[in-house]
């Protein structure tokens, strides 16, 4: 048994140094622009769904804990939503028929920056104390930021359709993880201020704010006996591009495509 198990290892590094010796190789570097504002309006009815809730509940607390008598009567607020980010990165490839070969394998370290913002959350909260049947209003604002700049590392394939022409189409799929320290490092961070109408013709002003870590949301989860469902961002990338050949190692490529986003990049590869 050991000896097949070596002999199969002996075959699979032999038959690894023949495809290298006849492969080829290219070196690149890249910047990249990210969004998901192309999705705007469908993030923002989206979320605002899942931020209804939550908001709503935390405005509730707030007031009846100084107004237990009153209870919700209506609610309506509107998101706006905003995304931003970058990235860097180098990339490997490995082209297995060579110079003129149209498909090629990439392992690739990227380092990025997604910003996901609701710059302006206005929420209206209707209440009624029961006994009295007294209406109360309450108006707020509040704006909200979850950032994170993972570490990441990805694995891709790549086809060229005209590998052998000054420029070359091409399509890229692959995915990635990033790393559990970078992940867990996001910050999220929300604020929210407002102002209670009162039936006796008062007012009080509520302001509240906080910022977190992933990594201590997640050990108030885990001490609460809640579990902790991921470690790390799984990545998908999925892009489309041009390649042109500037000079006979020096390759410039633009694509764009799908990067837990979409994703605008331009690089410089140089073949060897």
């Amino acid at each position: 048994m050991k000896n097949r198990i070596g002999l199969m290892a002996l075959m699979l590094i032999l038959s690894s140094t023949f495809l290298l010796a006849d492969g080829h190789w290219e070196f690149n570097l890249h910047y990249s622009r990210w969004t998901l504002n192309l999705l705007k309006n469908q993030v923002e009815n989206m979320v605002s769904d899942a931020l209804k809730s939550d908001l709503k509940d935390r405005f509730l607390e707030d007031i009846r804990n100084d107004h237990p008598g009153l209870i919700e009567s209506g609610y309506d607020q509107t998101v706006v939503f905003d995304s931003s980010g970058n990235n860097f990165g180098f990339e490997v490839r490995y082209y297995p028929g060579g110079k003129k070969g149209a498909f090629s394998l990439g392992l690739a370290v990227e380092q990025s920056s997604i910003k996901v913002s609701f710059p302006e959350i206005l929420a209206n909260l209707y209440l009624t104390d029961p006994n009295t049947q007294q209406t109360a209003h309450f108006n707020g604002q509040a704006g909200g930021e979850f950032l994170i700049k993972p570490l990441s590392f990805h694995l891709n394939m790549r086809w060229e359709f005209l590998p052998s022409k000054v420029i070359s189409p091409y399509f890229c799929l692959g995915a990635g993880i990033s790393t559990s320290q970078s992940f867990l490092d996001a910050n999220y961070s929300y604020n929210y201020s407002g102002r209670l109408d009162l039936p006796d013709g008062t007012f009080e002003n509520y302001v509240d704010s906080s910022s977190k870590t992933l990594r201590q949301i997640k050990e108030e989860r885990l001490a609460e006996g809640k579990s902790w469902p991921l470690n790390f961002v799984p990545i998908l990338q999925l892009n489309f591009g041009l390649r042109f050949r500037l000079t006979e190692n020096l390759r410039l490529m633009l694509d764009a495509g799908i990067f837990d986003g979409f994703l605008f990049r331009g690089g410089l590869s140089f073949r060897i």
